[in-house]
């Protein structure tokens, strides 16, 4: 049985990542563009709410199910392997619907209680995903800790692809026959726009459908590569493990991973319940500062459409570049487990600094990038929104620099599951919660800042998250605490240049210039400025480059 390396897992998942979020990009932008800041707001309304079940219902189980497979690959207890695997698919999958059943018979209730009846439709249509995630996450978790990354890359790419054509064309189909839809319209806001945002978002739980029968058919035609023979001889040395300490075992790291994905998906919860009261304060408090938005947006709709602008535009750049470095994280957990299984303390060392190396190599520069060229990315995608695209401005500036703790913290999360301890991130998320729901409650209601607002208290969120979870790192993993904080120092100025050679080169350019070419041109000045910069200092060198690939 071939196991892959952490680069050539991480580039795999890293290349799946690039196809499904160019698909989700190419999704959400002309969705944006369809729908507009109203309809944004009611798909993502819906999201966030589902995002919330999905986190306790699905999210750990990759990272459980791995975990499990790899410390039973490393004691080769491979007779041990399927049972994992068929435990987890009976008893997920039952948990997948009975989640599922809860979103229907709550989505009413909820949705009236914080986003409003006309989000609705979209919740019940998004509500089988939760089903068809758990099912895929425990195929996808098997072969993780198997260290054979495909299956997961290509279920991705499947996923991405199919909530790209299906999405837009439900949504588009809705739009261009808004009379066949004029019942459900009357019956949920009297619009067009929610049903057209439930049609896109119906194009999601299809996706999730498509990737798990990818999986279910792949497992059965190719199966996971141990053989008869292998499973046959390990079984006669270890019996098997029942399949109630295999559940017992997998909620055991699955539970606290699910309860940090929920305290981290809080903070979307938090937003949909504070931003627009806080908005509707800080219009209310100073309706002068406000004059040149409501003459094109009346103020009882302005809170929505800014809500809709801001997690429709800047939140979703803001996520892209952490969907990629998260797989870093995925790539080193099955090493890691296995390490730590072993007690190997020279292989935990060397797989946490490749981690935290690779993701620090990516987010920062990626981070200041987006921060100085904010306004030039907005204008791109979405040229069709100028409006929403200049209120949005601040705010992505502002949430760029939270890629970078973002990031940072997402890596750190995973050593610490592969180190037996999912219940430290929980804790940290926590208190990275409180003082978001704070920084809402407090800045939003600024009018100066109002929904940049927002962007600051994700920022100050994630920062208190970070800080003390790389701490921590190094107190679990015995890494040299001065070289990695170098490491980091070093990192963050080059991407201050590559940010300042990025700023330079758009400030040269011409007005008239094409907005895309002048983004490209800038982002490619940046690049260089950063290569440049890191190779003076001495990052890239063919020790590092020896770390990361081996």
């Amino acid at each position: 049985m071939k196991k892959q390396s952490f680069m050539l897992g991480s580039a795999i998942l890293i290349l799946s990542a690039l196809i499904s979020k160019l698909a989700g990009a190419l999704f959400r932008i002309p969705l944006a563009n369809m729908l507009g800041g109203t309809g944004m707001g009611y798909f993502s309304g819906a999201y966030g709410i589902f995002m919330a079940v999905y986190a306790v219902s699905v999210t750990g189980l990759p990272a459980a199910v791995a975990k499990l497979t790899a410390e039973s690959s490393a004691l080769e207890r491979f007779a041990n392997l399927r049972r994992i695997k068929s435990s987890a698919l009976l008893f997920f999958s039952v948990t997948g619907l009975a989640f599922t059943a809860l979103m229907l018979l709550l989505s009413y209730p909820f949705c009236l209680l914080t986003s409003g009846i006309e989000t609705v439709p979209a919740v019940i249509a998004i509500a089988p995903s939760v089903f068809f995630g758990c099912v895929t996450s425990v195929y996808r978790g098997y072969y993780e800790g198997l260290r054979n990354m495909v299956p997961t890359a290509v279920s991705q790419v499947i996923e991405g692809l199919v909530k790209l054509a299906a999405g837009l064309a439900l949504c588009l189909l809705v739009l261009k026959n808004p009379d066949k839809f004029e019942p459900l319209c009357r019956r949920f806001g009297g619009g067009i726009l929610p049903i057209a945002a439930a049609a896109a978002v119906l194009g999601i739980t299809i996706s999730t459908a498509a990737g798990t029968l990818f999986l279910i058919v792949r497992d059965k035609l190719f199966g996971d590569g141990l053989s008869p023979a292998l499973i046959a001889e390990t079984n006669g040395r270890n019996c098997l493990d029942s399949r109630r300490s295999i559940i017992s075992a997998l909620l055991k790291t699955a539970v606290p991973i699910a309860l940090g994905a929920l305290v981290t998906n809080l903070t979307s919860l938090i937003d949909l319940a504070t931003i627009m009261r806080s908005l509707e304060a800080a219009i209310n408090g100073n309706p002068e500062y406000f004059s040149s938005v409501t003459d094109k947006i009346s103020a009882v709709e302005l809170p929505n459409f800014l809500f809709g602008s801001f997690t429709g535009l800047a939140v979703t750049v803001f996520n892209l570049v952490p969907s990629f470095t998260n797989m870093f994280g995925k790539g080193i957990l099955p090493a890691l487990s296995e390490a730590f299984a072993a007690n190997d303390k020279v292989k935990i060392r060397e797989y946490t600094e490749k981690a935290m190396l690779a993701t620090a190599l990516v987010s920062f520069p990626s981070g200041i990038g987006i921060s100085v060229l904010s306004g030039g990315i907005l204008t791109t995608l979405f040229p069709s929104k100028p409006l929403e695209t200049s209120l949005c401005t601040l705010s992505l500036s502002v949430l760029g620099i939270g890629v970078i703790f973002l990031c940072i913290s997402s890596t750190v999360f995973a050593v610490l599951q592969a180190a037996g301890r999912p219940d430290l991130p929980v804790k940290l998320m926590l208190a990275g919660v409180a003082v978001k729901l704070s920084g809402n409650l407090l800045l939003v209601r600024i009018p100066e800042l109002n929904i940049a607002g927002a962007a600051a208290a994700t920022v100050l969120c994630y920062a208190a998250i970070c800080i003390p979870a790389v701490n921590i790192l190094v107190k679990i993993t015995d890494i040299d605490k001065k070289h990695i904080t170098g490491l980091f120092a070093k990192v963050f100025y080059c991407s201050l240049l590559c940010g300042a050679g990025a700023l330079l080169a758009r400030n040269m350019l011409s007005d008239p210039l094409n907005p895309l070419i002048s983004l490209a041109i800038s982002i490619f000045s940046g690049v260089i400025f950063y290569i440049i910069s890191t190779l003076l200092l001495g990052i890239i060198t063919k020790s590092t480059l020896k770390l990361l690939i081996s």
